[in-house]
């Protein structure tokens, strides 16, 4: 069964908020269309070891998707770990394209794509440390060693996967994401010793679940520009910002369209780049709403929280106000 779901992070969502509406002239913008990129590209390649993974007999294991855990003064990730009575699996997932080329022998994966070389951390070491890590963490809960397996999947089918040296590590750890269901059967037979009966593997669920710290990047530690991002309510149709509140209807003046409901994207945006609190005042400032009482009607439609009075009162995202 599915131990802890993988939701969409919340590093994407702020950075898509701050793509949307990073001044259009700032050369700083491409530094952040770039990292966007690749954190899509990364969380595609995670979805897609998912989405195979859901097709494996889950009656002996506990599936755990995006940990992040705090060990010391850091934090060490897994995008997959599953639990069984006999081990545990952390799976690593790449959705590079291009030819990758694995060289262990410098701790190297080399990617090279439109002849173009660049060298990335070797994803089979980086499951060894988490494992390692890992294995630390257990120990502080007291919970006997346990074997710990780690794998490497590649989820872009168009990657062209290449071990030059034969090493048989990397042909042992690294797979397609769409073998999953091929690669975890062998780990039955070389661990025959029940170890975790299943209301240890409960327990131990719980105590991950209980550890995990989510990334949530601080905007203000990116060097923003603050006073030029782009406000105002963005046309879901066209994308062109300026959008016009009037009789319950938010109408573009680029394209025409209207829709009822286009502030929520907008606010939710606010939240994401300048913090998780707003006042009536910078609510209407922000989506450029002139009268107090469609700024109060619009803000009361959400599902907010808020703390203060009528005059005074601040608002907060409700619980469900991101899904």
């Amino acid at each position: 069964m599915i131990g802890k779901t993988r939701e969409y992070p919340k590093e994407l969502m702020i950075l898509e908020a701050i793509v949307r509406r990073f001044p259009p002239d700032d050369f700083k913008k491409a530094e952040f269309e770039k990292k966007l990129y690749r954190k899509r590209a990364g969380y595609k390649g995670e979805k897609t070891l998912d989405y195979f993974l859901e097709q494996i007999d889950h009656s002996e294991m506990l599936i755990l998707h995006d940990l992040r855990i705090p060990i010391n003064r850091t934090h060490f990730q897994i995008d997959t770990l599953i639990i069984t009575p006999y081990f545990l699996l952390i799976i690593d997932a790449k959705n590079y394209a291009g030819t990758l080329i694995f060289l262990p022998e410098f701790n190297q994966l080399i990617r090279v794509q439109n002849e173009i070389e660049e060298v990335f951390p070797d994803p089979i070491l980086q499951t060894k440390i988490q494992a390692s890590q890992l294995n630390a963490f257990l120990k502080k809960l007291h919970i006997i060693p346990l074997p710990i397996e780690n794998l490497v999947a590649i989820s872009n089918t168009l990657a062209i996967i290449k071990n030059p040296t034969n090493d048989k590590e990397v042909s042992y750890r690294v797979f397609r994401s769409s073998n999953v269901a091929f690669k975890i059967p062998p780990f039955y037979q070389k661990y025959t010793q029940s170890l975790l009966s299943k209301n240890d593997m409960k327990k131990l669920t719980r105590h991950l679940i209980k550890a995990h710290e989510p990334l949530i990047p601080d905007p203000k530690l990116m060097n923003l520009p603050f006073d030029r991002m782009i406000q105002g309510v963005q046309c879901p149709a066209c994308e062109a910002f300026g959008m016009d509140y009037h009789q319950g209807k938010w109408t573009c003046f680029s394209c025409g369209h209207k829709t009822a409901d286009a502030h929520i994207q907008a606010l939710r945006d606010y939240f994401l780049i300048y913090g998780p609190s707003i006042t009536s005042k910078q609510f209407r400032k922000y989506m450029k709403v002139g009268s107090p009482s469609t700024a109060k009607r619009l803000l009361a439609s959400m599902s907010l929280t808020f703390d203060g009075t009528t005059k005074g009162r601040t608002y907060f995202p409700g619980k469900s106000f991101f899904d």
